[in-house]
């Protein structure tokens, strides 16, 4: 009866795809005519024991069949897919522990002041100053571009020895393997040559503390519970993190400073657990979960009361990043106009715009033309894009530090008759920081506009959490360690989930693709589902050079080399993450939640991993480099 019902099965999935059923011996025809066969024969006791042993044999190899149409995997190119990323994983490593600070920079003026004496002193000669070179990333690129050129070069002779089957797989193979080999040999050389075997394993808590909160992490994408509930632990995470913080801020020597460490500490923890309250939840977290992002479980649009918190960002958000700017004397030169006035303005824009998206979706004027609610809130959208990348773009480029000099004369004395005017720079101790916050700023604006109101304020909320951690760690001497680097992809990859999305197909937010658009345009609409997906994680990766340059002044020593080696932790984290996503993907290619949970996590890991490397390449350091320079020129250094 079991091989009767396959049979049948069978004979309609033939029908239904227009081909022709195999009839070579062995396949499941040819059984089904042994056992046929078997059954119409004579010798009662002989039939049957054929017959079942026919039956038995058809219905283990159409199984076999089946099992190869629903799942092929590839298992020497998944080895060598995770072989290649584990060797890329430990090149970065490498070039982040190479890089490291051991302990904090000397800040002495004496030491300044004779290396400026002695620049001096090769201008007058006309004698070059030796510049070292702050990082080995020229030496590393370098000898991955050698790799892959040699790999290339060398491929078509390999190819013929080997006789692979796949040009495409053994190209992109052999270049990686190749150019992952130049990386190691160019770090293992420099290493020899300078005697620099520095040992890669923690040397501090904070050390220990970024390791554990990445290695456990990973861990749990092995287990589909934990992964579903992937959210809550990275919660439980940052929250631990806070409570860390807050013991070390206790200890400090300055009332004032020991205060300032504790408040932030608690404000990062609150901000954390304000932040959850937004939830979008999957179909494998039911009946555990209740869904807040939307109006309703089923439905796709803002709640009425939720169409407010865009208009309290609005308020609210500027002055807080006011308040950070003004607690170094920092909030001069161009950052009251841009914050104030251009950012709160393009906030104000895009909560009017998700207004009238509501008013649409919900049909508030029946009234009015179809299409014609569309037609005044694209202009609003195009307008705070032209903002933020445009205007935002030009003035972080052209825009001098947040600075502000005030030059007074003191008042006469009988021991000084004429005394020296004095010269006072108003924040002098955050030029670097406060003015790569514009960029910031910049980029945030265009994430907010494309995220619904539940998503705004949960990354408003992020934008305060970074801000209250660029004040520990500065507050704790910690702005070396990785555990900066680290705490900020916890933010992202915890508000990424906060914003209404999870690691499926279904949250997707398609819509984005027509905020400013009235129909797909290739390649903004991609681009713009993007920047709302993945929003958070942008967000983060542009706030790394933060980490360094926060509360620095303008001559600081090894700037370049503090952000690349931030840059490289920073980016370390999703590499461990893709890499644990894709050895649980591949152990468990049998598991039933392949394909709704693990497969999911690993493409999602994958696009993460490459949109962070994007910008933070693209955007985060060419935006260093300008804010660097411009920093230079002001004060005579460029």
């Amino acid at each position: 009866m079991t091989s009767a019902g396959i049979k049948k099965y069978q004979a309609a999935y033939y029908e239904a795809r227009g081909i022709d059923e195999s009839t070579l011996d062995g396949s499941p025809h040819a059984l089904w005519g042994t056992a046929e066969t078997a059954l119409a024969g004579t010798g009662r006791n002989l039939m049957w024991k054929a017959g079942y042993t026919a039956f038995s044999a058809y219905q283990e190899e159409t199984l076999r069949i089946c099992r190869g149409l629903w799942a092929r995997f590839d298992v020497p190119c998944m080895i060598l897919g995770i072989g290649i990323l584990a060797t890329g994983l430990a090149a970065l490593l490498l070039f982040a522990n190479g890089n490291a600070i051991d302990g904090p920079e000397v800040d002495d003026p004496e030491l300044d002041r004779a290396e400026l004496k002695r620049e001096l002193d090769n201008i007058m000669k006309e004698t070059p100053t030796k510049v070292e070179d702050e990082t080995t990333s020229k030496t590393l690129v370098r000898g991955a571009l050698l790799g892959t050129l040699l790999g290339a070069a060398a491929g078509p002779a390999i190819f013929i020895v080997t006789k692979q089957q796949s040009i495409l797989d053994f190209v992109l193979g052999l270049c990686s393997i190749s150019s992952v080999v130049g990386v190691l040999y160019q770090d293992l050389r420099r290493r020899m040559q300078l005697s620099l075997f520095s040992s890669p394993i923690p040397e501090s808590f904070w050390g220990w503390l970024a390791v554990l909160f990445t290695v456990t992490q990973s861990i749990g994408f092995a287990s589909n519970s934990y992964t579903i509930w992937e959210d809550s632990i990275l919660l439980f995470f940052l929250s631990t993190f806070g409570a860390a913080t807050a013991i070390s801020s206790s200890r400090l020597e300055k009332v004032a400073d020991r205060t300032l460490g504790i408040y932030h500490s608690a404000a990062f923890v609150v901000l954390g657990w304000v932040s959850s309250f937004s939830k979008l939840c999957r179909e494998e977290q039911m009946p555990y979960c209740r869904s807040t992002y939307y109006s309703s479980t089923n439905s796709s649009t803002s709640a009425p009361w939720q169409l407010a918190i865009p208009f309290v960002v609005a308020v609210l958000l500027p002055a807080v990043i006011r308040s950070f700017y003004s607690s170094s004397k920092s909030y001069e030169g161009f950052a009251p106009y841009w914050i104030d006035l251009a950012f709160r303005g393009g906030l104000i824009l895009s909560a009017v715009f998700w207004t009238l998206d509501a008013a649409d979706d919900g049909e508030w004027f029946p009234h009015l033309p179809v299409g014609q609610l569309k037609s005044m809130r694209i202009p609003l959208a195009r307008t705070v894009f032209a903002m933020a990348i445009g205007a935002g773009t030009i003035a972080f480029g052209y825009a001098p530090p947040c600075v502000s000099i005030n030059k007074s004369t003191p008042f006469p004395t009988a021991e000084t008759p004429n005394p020296a005017p004095t010269v006072t720079i108003l924040g002098f101790v955050n030029t670097h920081g406060t003015r790569y916050l514009l960029l910031v700023i910049n980029i945030l604006l265009c994430i907010l506009m494309v995220q619904k109101p539940m998503g705004a304020g949960a990354l408003s909320l992020m934008t305060w959490q970074i801000l209250s951690l660029l004040e520990i760690l500065d507050l704790n001497s910690l702005t070396s360690s990785p555990i900066g680097p680290v705490i900020l992809a916890l933010l992202g990859s915890f508000h990424f989930f906060k914003t209404g999305h999870q690691a499926t197909l279904a949250s997707i937010q398609w819509e984005t693709a027509f905020i400013p658009l009235h129909t797909i345009a290739y390649p903004w609409s991609p681009l713009l589902i993007a920047l709302n997906s993945f929003g958070a994680q942008i967000l983060a990766v542009a706030a790394v050079p933060l980490l360094v340059l926060w509360k620095q002044k303008p001559r600081k020593k090894g700037i370049l080399r503090s952000v690349v080696n931030a840059m490289a932790w920073h980016v370390g984290y999703y590499a461990v993450v893709m890499l644990a996503t894709t050895m649980s993907a591949g152990w468990l290619r049998r598991h039933l939640m392949l394909y709704r949970i693990f497969s999911l996590k690993f493409m999602t890991a994958a696009f993460v991993l490459l949109v962070v490397d994007f910008v933070g390449i693209v955007v985060t350091l060419v935006g260093v480099r300008f804010n660097t320079v411009s920093v230079c020129d002001v004060f005579g250094w460029g």
